[in-house]
């Protein structure tokens, strides 16, 4: 392809509009503070023909030099047509994409890890700490582990069965369980990071084109594609999706109107993007958020650590694609479940339904859809397969330490970390 685009980072505001190249991971713009977002600018005909993963956009991502990539295979995942649920849609066309079958950790959160860890590599970070209610921290562990990189995932024990064996993990790959209110994991993460100098990964505007590439392979797989459909929790690959039609459409490669509306399914027991948005709430503050979850969540990762820092940018992507945000309960994700689990099973498609109901919530999504007549005979709809899949695994990984943000202080747990534990013991 005879591709020419170059990528950099572009400050929000309109009063500053500043650029910053690719040499630099910045959250924020460092001369007033504003919200970044990635820009193109060239000729773009499309992607490369010899790379099977993600990579293949390679020139449509924020990495300058193709030698930096880590890869592991993420990305460019099948499309598979589901003829077998057209009856339960109205006639119309599911098609499935299936990153929880192709990706190395099962999981389509390798994307986002495939794209930071590469930055990373390429910019030369190290000690990197982030936090995650599971998915996307062991996937970052994984890929940070092929690269030699010390890391430090928080991660709510509410979660702990699903860290399995399955991934990829040094002894310098360290797991923190955090065992009280979600809300208050981000802070802390954030004073841990601040008081012992360390690397917060990864910035929005970063996370967001790693899941561009999903819209990327979409248009070239799938260009019809009327409805876009992913279970979030705050709503990262839905943003990002959008983003890649943007792109797309800076570049004239497509049309607005070839641009698929993106419907966005939640748990009804962690609803708070649904209930604000449908809700008309121009903005979302932790005053919003629950104070208290039940012990046994249907599905915990979907309990957002982010849901104040992501509502506008999802909110601004819904009000520009005419988007759909909705939410099911548990019992409705249950009563939808034996069917599209014995159609997989029969196509042999990889799915730990014990140890992930996203894909089984966002189907159940698109029922409860149907049933209301949103969609139309031959329509076809993609669906992102966002639970886990290919890990067989039950031993699960233990982590280095457990804690109270409220009790435990970060120096104090740095040090612990940083120590042999026979060591630290004996301190």
């Amino acid at each position: 392809m005879n591709n020419n685009v170059e990528v950099y980072q572009v400050c929000t505001n309109s009063n500053c509009g500043h650029t910053f190249d690719l040499s630099v991971m910045l959250f924020k713009c460092p001369d007033c503070g504003a919200s970044l977002e990635y820009q193109m600018t060239g000729t773009y005909s499309g992607p490369s023909g010899d790379r099977s993963d993600l990579w293949a956009h390679f020139d449509m991502l924020p990495l300058s030099d193709p030698h930096h990539i880590i890869s592991l295979g993420a990305g460019n995942s099948e499309i598979i047509h589901m003829e077998e649920l057209s009856r339960e849609l109205n006639g119309a066309e599911l098609y499935l994409m299936c990153d929880s079958g192709k990706n190395p950790t099962g999981t389509f959160k390798d994307r986002e890890a495939s794209v930071i860890m590469s930055r990373c590599r390429e910019i030369g970070l190290d000690n990197l700490v982030f936090y995650s209610t599971a998915n996307t921290g062991r996937s970052y562990t994984h890929f940070a582990a092929h690269l030699g990189l010390t890391t430090y995932l928080f991660m709510p024990s509410q979660c702990a069965y699903k860290n399995t064996s399955f991934i990829r993990r040094n002894e310098n790959n360290f797991i923190i369980y955090v065992d009280e209110n979600y809300s208050r994991i981000a802070p802390y993460t954030k004073e841990f990071v601040a008081v012992n100098g360390l690397t917060a990964i990864a910035p929005m505007h970063d996370r967001i084109e790693s899941y561009a590439t999903v819209a990327y392979e979409q248009f070239n797989k799938l260009p019809d594609c009327k409805y876009f459909v992913q279970t979030i929790a705050s709503g990262m690959g839905v943003i990002g999706f959008y983003k890649g039609h943007r792109n797309l459409l800076r570049m004239g490669v497509q049309s607005a109107e070839a641009i698929p509306k993106v419907i966005c399914v939640q748990s009804e027991e962690m609803n708070i993007m649904s209930t604000a948005y449908n809700s008309g709430w121009p903005t979302l503050t932790d005053d919003h958020l629950p104070k208290v979850f039940r012990e046994n969540l249907f599905e915990p990762t979907l309990n957002s650590t982010n849901p104040v820092n992501n509502y506008p940018q999802l909110k601004s992507t819904l009000d520009e694609n005419n988007g759909i945000i909705t939410d099911v309960s548990p019992k409705q994700a249950l009563s939808e479940e034996p069917l599209i689990i014995r159609v997989l099973k029969e196509r042999n498609i990889s799915l730990r339904a014990d140890l992930e109901k996203s894909l089984m919530i966002g189907y159940a999504g698109v029922v409860k859809l149907a049933r209301q007549g949103r969609f139309k005979k031959g329509e076809k709809i993609l669906l992102l397969s966002c639970g886990r899949g290919r890990d067989t695994t039950t031993d699960l990984l233990s982590p280095d330490a457990v804690i109270d943000t409220r009790k435990r202080d970060p120096a104090d747990l740095y040090k612990q970390l940083s120590t042999p534990k026979e060591i630290y013991t004996s301190l």
